[in-house]
């Protein structure tokens, strides 16, 4: 039924009873002799329906006080369609976080709140990923990486972060500006176009706030640190034609060091069943002589042993402090009865600060010719020394500075022509972020300081820098001589103009025929750039590169939902044909059955194909220099044997040059997603759902740079000639890594989740639900030729190229009560064990990594005038996360747990 067929029908003004707390009863009575009636939506929600006619009250009857799926409005576009269904069965699954769970929660960013969803898994990004983060947040839907998730605002597409634009950065959405966050997990390239392969993110802003909301929160981990606090103040109001509303938040995170927790103080794993990872660059050095391998503690050269090993996570953050603020305004008009006018503005500002140890330094390894020249000053071995590894701790701890300025304004009109609503938007958004990483070396400097007098010369300004003296030998004027800072500086800019249009198209005899279609053009470019663009990369650093690019996309798109039979079989379809400037086009469709053979029972199952295209970094990125260890074939004794090689190269070399860059002749990578669900809603057990979802995910010409696939084709089939460059003799002399489309994937698992709610009056309204996803599979294959891998149920930190954690089961399950003033939760997070492979003593070992769950309490109560105080506890039972032995950041996954323990937090608002 349309709003304005609604708005003529009067209810006279009337006291109803709900005398057992049921609020069904009262609508019953109240709807009585209109052609109105209900059905339940969702968790403590209603929608107004019309009442069905006599020859379909019995499938009402079964159906009307059943909860759907999901949390919806009747008539309302749900996450991964633009049509407006009348009917509240999606063809997907999709997880719906609204409003009263997550103030129940005690969350206070999105990234936290989706960190434990069950089908979040792989390499998504926070501030728990220390040494390799950025500052920024993603999610990692099915372990895929962040680029295949897409992430909407309101239903629309967002501009991806600054530092690199692979993805959108989720610290830049605050949460006390959402109204709800729904995630659809099923592939949606054929409704929103690129990276929605493994499923779409959306977050829903609140809009249509009326009054005033003011809130505070402080919480701290029982440790004493991690102290983090947030406050916000929401307003809005307005007449019957013009709303305005705005909010405005702050939020400061705490720090957590290394060495504050057991688990990730000390960098020898060795009583833990792991390896001894201590750094041999230690303040007293590593000096290899001909003679051996002695070191300088203070008192004079001795021998060098393990016990002079460095542990570095003695300086290292495990939580990087963080700060962030943000304003949002949205406005709203209405031009005439049809047509309102609206706008929504975003600014957000953030910046964060992580400590790493100081600056090692390689000379063996790193970037330039840093070998000690026998003439030196500081040399006084009479020899050339080529292999010394110090941590110059004189230069204090590398201090890395992450700061991102967001920028969002979408406007536009929409309206509504008979029984047809149409909308046109129009979107700016910009993010400038820059990172600054200090304390490092300059290795060119560096080069020319540790040769004799003859090249470091105090007439050229030259400065000799002392590598071999005890620790606090190199002083002030040779650390401001080698002392360097790298900088990076990203900008990403978009702006888009869509229209959409839907509404009935007509009917059979099975009911009516929804449909969907618009247009949209969107601009994207991106301005990278770094200092150690242009040369060699610094000391203690990493090279970031460079890129400047845009590329303009026109798309075109268009749903229908067609019953076969009435309400019984619907026929869902959608198609979108993108075009862009730098690659070309892509044409993807989806199609979709939902089958009721029963009315409490759904059936569903879709096809979709889907693409994500390269990212701007991706094609335009100018290639930074790396010394990358490797393995190359022509080493081995038949090397004469293999068509790549130029006879046997050098055995004793085990690092090679690599370029890293883009490649402007990139394809978009493809997939292929398919799901097959029941939704089960029995009429007899009402307040109870249940849904059984299996889906699978075919990715190819997955884009990725792999430098030990082009060397182990080009040995044994000699095969890029241009990418691996060989001298004469045989030996690499440099390996141009530029980003291929080579890689496949295909995911296959299960999701599976049941609610249940229960109201009475000396009760009050209890909820449970349960929320789970199996993996059953993640196939991976590096490049055509490599061997498949199922990556399921295993563990592989993303700094040495893995996918990161994918437990084959991740689940949550929780009961939350609310009578009167008082409301309460109670909720378990599970992650199942996981595997894991490294070298221990020369020996391929493999590893399981415990299985982990954590116990989060909550309880609140509101009073009249409107204030409500609240309070909590994550991780209860203060359970450490499993340890990881080849884990790159603090012995465990940060991507995937938590370190902090048991956390205590309280809040206290303000509602009018």
């Amino acid at each position: 039924m349309q709003p304005n067929s609604v708005s003529s029908i009067q209810v006279r003004e009337q006291h109803l009873e709900t005398s057992n707390g049921s609020i069904a009863p009262a609508l019953h009575q109240l709807l009585d002799k209109t052609p109105l009636t209900f059905m339940h939506t969702g968790t403590n929600a209603v929608a107004i329906i019309a009442r069905p006619t006599e020859s379909e009250s019995d499938h009402a009857a079964a159906v009307q006080t059943l909860p759907a799926e999901e949390v919806t409005v009747t008539g309302q576009s749900l996450t991964g369609s633009h049509l407006r269904h009348l009917k509240l069965d999606s063809y997907a699954p999709i997880d719906v976080l609204a409003q009263p769970e997550l103030e129940i929660t005690g969350a206070q960013t999105v990234a936290e709140l989706l960190k434990f969803l069950p089908a979040v898994s792989g390499n998504s990004t926070s501030t728990s990923v220390t040494n390799g983060g950025n500052g920024t947040a993603t999610v990692t839907l099915r372990g895929l990486p962040a680029s295949n998730t897409l992430v909407l605002i309101n239903g629309r597409r967002i501009v991806n972060n600054g530092f690199g634009g692979e993805a959108a950065d989720l610290n830049t959405i605050p949460l006390s500006a959402v109204d709800r966050i729904e995630v659809l997990k099923d592939g949606a390239s054929a409704v929103y176009g690129s990276d929605a392969i493994a499923g779409v993110v959306n977050i829903i802003l609140r809009r249509d706030f009326d009054g005033l909301d003011i809130s505070s929160y402080y919480g701290q981990a029982v440790r004493g640190d991690q102290r983090t606090n947030s406050y916000s103040i929401t307003w809005g109001g307005g007449s019957e034609t013009s709303h305005l509303m705005f909010s405005l938040a702050h939020y400061r995170q705490g720090e957590i060091r290394s060495r504050d927790r057991d688990l990730s103080d000390s960098a020898d794993n060795r009583a833990l069943g792991g390896t001894d990872v201590r750094s041999s660059a230690s303040p007293s050095g590593y000096i290899s002589l001909a003679s051996g391998v002695v070191t300088n503690d203070g008192d004079g050269f001795t021998p060098w042993s393990e016990d002079f090993l460095y542990n570095f996570r003695e300086h290292t953050s495990a939580l990087v402090p963080s700060e962030r603020q943000s304003l949002y305004v949205a406005a709203s008009h209405s031009l005439s009865d049809t047509v309102d006018a609206y706008a929504e503005s975003m600014v957000i500002r953030t910046r964060s600060e992580l400590t790493m140890a100081p600056t090692p330094v390689f000379t063996r390894f790193d970037n330039g010719d840093l070998s000690i020249a026998r003439d030196q000053i500081y040399n006084p071995f009479g020899e050339e020394i080529t292999d010394v590894r110090k941590r110059v701790q004189e230069l204090g701890p590398r201090i890395q500075n992450n700061d991102t300025d967001t920028w969002r304004l979408n406007t536009g009109i929409k309206g509504q022509a008979d029984e047809w609503r149409w909308e046109l938007t129009a979107a700016t958004h910009y993010t400038r972020a820059n990172e600054t990483l200090s304390n490092l070396i300059d290795p060119n400097r560096l080069s020319l300081a540790l040769k004799g007098p003859d090249v470091c010369a105090e007439e050229n300004g030259c400065v000799a820098v002392n590598l071999l003296g005890a620790p606090g030998s190199i002083d002030g004027v040779q650390l401001g001589y080698i002392r360097a800072e790298n900088r990076v500086d990203g900008t990403t800019r978009m702006h888009s103009v869509t229209y959409v249009a839907d509404g009935p198209l007509g009917g059979n005899a099975a009911g009516e025929i929804l449909a969907a279609a618009g247009i949209e053009i969107r601009r994207e470019a991106i301005d990278f750039t770094s200092t150690d663009s242009a040369g060699l990369s610094l000391i203690g650093g990493v090279a970031s590169g460079a890129a400047e690019g845009q590329r303009l996309i026109g798309e075109a798109f268009a749903e229908i939902s067609l019953p076969l039979k009435a309400d019984r079989l619907w026929l869902d379809g959608a198609l979108r044909y993108s075009e862009y400037s730098d690659f070309g086009n892509t044409a993807n469709p989806k199609i979709a059955l939902r089958w009721r053979p029963w009315p409490t029972l759904l059936v569903r199952a879709s096809y979709a194909t889907g693409f994500k295209a390269p990212t701007l970094i991706d094609m335009n990125q100018t290639g930074h220099q790396s010394q990358e260890f490797l393995f190359d074939p022509c080493t081995n004794s038949n090397a004469d044997q293999l068509p790549g090689c130029n006879g046997r190269a050098d055995q004793d070399r085990i690092q090679y040059l690599t370029e890293y860059g883009g490649n402007p002749n990139l394809q978009p990578e493809t997939s292929d997603n398919r799901s097959l669900g029941i939704v089960w809603t029995p009429g007899d057990f009402t307040g109870f759902h249940a849904s059984l979802d299996l889906f699978e995910i075919r990715q190819n010409d997955v884009i990725d740079t792999s430098p030990q696939y082009l060397i182990t084709k080009n040995a044994y089939h000699g095969l890029f000639r241009d990418r691996v460059q060989r001298d004469g003799e045989g030996d690499i002399t440099r390996i141009v890594a530029t980003r291929l489309n080579i890689g496949a994937r295909e995911v296959r698992g299960v999701d599976a989740s049941m609610r249940y709610q229960y109201q009475s009056k000396s009760l009050g309204l209890i909820r449970w639900s349960m929320n789970s996803s199996h993996m059953s599979s993640y196939l991976n294959q590096l490049a055509p030729g490599s061997p498949v891998e199922d990556l399921s149920g295993t563990f592989a930190d993303a700094a040495s190229g893995g996918a990161g954690s994918l437990p084959e089961w991740k689940a949550n399950t929780g009961i939350y009560w609310q009578r009167g003033r008082w409301e309460g939760g109670y909720t378990i997070h599970y992650v199942s064990d996981l595997e894991e492979s490294f070298t221990l003593n020369d020996q391929a070992v493999t590893r399981t990594i415990d299985s982990w769950s954590t116990h989060d309490l909550q309880l609140a109560y509101g009073v009249p005038s409107g204030f409500r105080f609240a309070i909590g506890i994550d991780n209860l039972l203060d359970q450490a996360p499993p340890f990881a032995a080849s884990a790159f950041n603090d012995n465990f996954d940060a991507r995937t747990y938590d370190l902090t323990g048991r956390y205590c937090y309280t809040t206290f608002s303000f509602s009018m």
